[in-house]
């Protein structure tokens, strides 16, 4: 009787090793690239401002924007403020203005700033500073910088005391 027993437990556990249970497998979580910015600044006098690192769309107090800062200095950043709740699903211009708190969907607000020591250097469009397209392929946004002219919104005497004409490119992921 006891051999019988042996026999049943162990076929029992057997058969319930080879059960081929179908368990589901897990959906990776997809992983968002980190986008880049790659900036320049070139100022009327000759001096140029350069900002590398990476960028990305944020929210952040209310404010929607696209967001950069450099590499290896946190307090040198790039902003332009959206009136949009999130990136676009197609290419879409913008028109820069001098209005932070500007409300007109179309309209954006960009600057640049850097603290370096004690003093605060800062760019900002205005009006007339030209346009940004972001450049739709599905997930991923680009926008090329090239010809938006910024305004020098620093009071100190430092080299970068002056307007300037962005080149470069901002390329980020939904």
């Amino acid at each position: 009787m006891k051999f019988l027993v042996f026999i049943a437990l162990t076929a029992s556990m057997l058969m319930s090793c080879k059960k081929d249970e179908k368990k589901p497998t897990p959906t990776p979580t997809p992983v968002t690239e980190e986008g880049h910015a790659d900036i320049t600044l070139t100022l009327t006098n000759g001096e140029v401002f350069q900002l590398s690192g990476p960028c990305g769309w944020a929210v952040a107090g209310g404010s929607n924007y696209i967001g950069a800062n450099h590499s290896s200095n946190n307090l040198k950043t790039f902003s332009t403020f959206f009136n949009i709740s999130e990136l676009p699903s197609q290419t879409t211009s913008y028109i820069l203005v001098d209005d932070q708190f500007d409300t007109d969907p179309t309209h954006i607000y960009m600057n640049i700033t850097e603290m370096i020591g004690s003093s605060w250097i800062e760019w900002t469009s205005f009006d007339m500073s030209g346009h940004l397209t972001l450049v739709v392929q599905g997930n991923k946004v680009t926008a090329d910088l090239s010809g938006i002219v910024l305004e020098n919104g620093s009071s100190n005497a430092s080299p970068y005391n002056a307007n300037g004409t962005l080149g470069g490119t901002l390329t980020l992921y939904k």
